[in-house]
């Protein structure tokens, strides 16, 4: 009666009186207080226990279902979150039942079920006419098509409230979102064509939050092209860090600056996607529930940027602790992608333990269990041959991409163009090795000619961060024929590119390679200054680490 007593000490005691009902009542509200406090686990413990009362008195509550779903979504927790949406559909009226599958979709997808989530997007999707493309031809074609349409019709847009414009249209911007944000990792093909869709429905429904999310979204996928679409993917951040901004909306604001960060990153600006990752963590954590797909995306390319401006010993560090909050959550496309993606396994390299590295990025694969080839499948392979490399293999432990694959594979490959460039230098260091294993001059002048042409490639991309990545090649090349002028001279244009551009590993390495190719005194101070510096970075073994990013024959004449 005094209103003050914890509805979860009322809940107990009106269950211990016999009150199941008042009891479900108490516990409920004691989740929803435990949800405004952040502890989302806690509130759904309690939602699910005032679920059990309601289900043995006989009374179904589809409303305590979904802020089950909620809260289980806002904990990270997005399998479960997903199951208890979908235990809401059957007492949901139709537009609700629509919403619930896309939600639960969306759960599915960005925990790393993308089975489920499909097909559970699938029934979202047929009721609002918005089949995906059956193919990544379709998904190709179609997106040229929107992404034509909008570079036509341009940004602009007549704003109106939210509560002008119809549920229907707003269900299916928010549909669009679902499928972007759920395939942005694992079908990207798919997911930018929905992005298009997402962002032309949000900028002719006007509703502002919306076309700021719509926008926020649309640079991280135009930004793929890294810096063939830069002009446009800067005139679209703008945009959208002008209209967030007056929105005031936090998740607007949040998720426009992370993908600044994701532009930063694969434009090659290192030490600026780092900075930008991580306020837009902050953001999001401090300010905003829902959005551990966007916390995962920051803390993703943060490591990613650790690794090339060559913070080893930081990215070994963060590393294990995101694994196991992953892990313990139960998100499988998280903790898939710290074992696989982007350079992640350098951090078990530097630790000198390839079997560990082998092992996680195997584990990994084998709960992933998809049976299609996506970009995780990608990423697995550039790791696979680094690892291989690292451990003094050439061809030894190469796995090529099936046979069935090979043409997906490099269009996939392609889409990125960060990815199409680590790709082409991954290649080119496998043939680098392989080479300095030949003794038939014929069969290790093919390698390197082919080394050379996937560094010729490289340069074609008229990048600055990938530039001394070719040069590194190059000079790989010519030092396993036994040019050393012509490498050293490689090898001096390579270490001031990396230094330009922050990647301080590469220019230690390359440091390490130059030195052993001049010898004598110079040479080894050159050599000894490369590993201190690595051995800083709690690189135990710095010579199999430039095996790896620098392979070839470097011996001084």
């Amino acid at each position: 009666a005094s209103g003050r007593t914890d509805p979860e000490i009322l809940s107990a005691h009106f269950l211990g009186a016999g009150d199941a009902q008042s009891a479900a009542e108490y516990a409920a509200a004691a989740a929803a207080k435990a949800s405004e406090a952040l502890a989302f686990d806690r509130a759904a413990s309690l939602y699910r226990f005032a679920l059990t009362l309601r289900a043995e008195a006989h009374l179904e509550d589809a409303d305590l279902a979904v802020k089950l779903g909620d809260a289980l979504a806002n904990a990270g927790r997005g399998a479960e979150a997903a199951q208890a949406y979908l235990s809401a559909v059957k007492d949901a009226s139709a537009a609700q039942a629509v919403d619930l599958h896309r939600r639960a979709a969306q759960q599915f997808l960005t925990s790393g079920h993308i089975e489920e989530g499909l097909s559970v997007m699938n029934t979202a999707l047929a009721n609002l006419g918005m089949p995906l493309p059956e193919t990544p031809r379709r998904a190709f074609l179609s997106l040229l098509a929107r992404r034509a349409w909008i570079r036509l019709r341009g940004l602009g847009f007549k704003e109106r409230d939210e509560t002008h414009v119809s549920p229907q249209e707003l269900l299916r911007i928010d549909a669009c979102w679902s499928v972007a944000v759920g395939l942005s990792h694992v079908d990207m093909l798919r997911g930018a064509d929905f992005q298009a869709r997402h962002l032309l429905l949000a900028l002719r429904a006007g509703e502002p939050y919306r076309v700021a999310r719509a926008l926020g979204l649309e640079v991280a996928y135009l930004s793929m092209s890294g810096n063939r679409s830069r002009r446009r993917t800067e005139r679209v951040s703008q945009a959208a860090r002008a209209l967030a901004e007056r929105v005031g909306n936090p998740h607007a604001l949040g998720l426009q600056t992370l993908t600044a960060g994701i532009a930063a990153w694969l434009e090659g600006r290192w030490g600026e996607a780092r900075e930008l990752c991580e306020r837009a963590e902050t953001t999001l954590r401090e300010r905003c529930t829902g959005v551990v797909w966007e916390i995962m995306s920051a803390q993703s390319f943060q490591l990613a940027a650790l690794f090339f401006l060559g913070e080893v010993k930081e990215l070994s560090r963060r590393l294990p602790t995101l694994l196991k909050e992953a892990e313990e959550r139960g998100d499988l496309l998280s903790a898939t992608f710290l074992r696989i993606a982007y350079c992640n396994h350098v951090a078990w390299l530097a630790a000198d333990d390839p079997q560990r590295a082998r092992q996680e990025l195997e584990a990994a694969l084998a709960k992933w269990r998809r049976g299609k080839f996506d970009y995780l499948n990608l990423w697995a392979h550039g790791a696979r041959t680094d690892i291989s490399l690292y451990s003094g293999g050439g061809d030894a432990g190469f796995e090529p991409v099936p046979v069935g694959y090979r043409l997906f594979a490099r269009s996939l490959d392609r889409f990125v163009q960060a990815g199409s460039i680590r790709g082409l230098d991954s290649r080119a260091r496998r043939r680098l090795a392989a080479a300095a294993q030949r003794e038939n001059p014929s069969e290790r002048d093919v390698l390197l000619r082919g080394a050379e042409g996937h560094a010729r490639a490289i340069l074609r991309e008229r990048t600055r961060w990938a530039d001394p990545l070719a040069f590194l090649l190059k000079a790989g090349a010519a030092a396993t024929r036994g040019e050393t002028a012509r490498s050293l001279a490689l090898l001096e244009s390579a270490e001031s590119a990396f230094t330009a551009t922050d990647m301080t590993l590469h220019a230690a390495v390359t440091r390490r390679r130059r030195g052993e190719l001049m010898g004598g005194e110079a040479g080894s101070d050159l050599v000894t200054a490369a590993d201190a510096w690595m051995s800083g970075q709690d690189i135990v073994n710095p010579a199999r680490m430039a095996q790896m990013l620098a392979p070839g024959r470097w011996r001084a004449d």
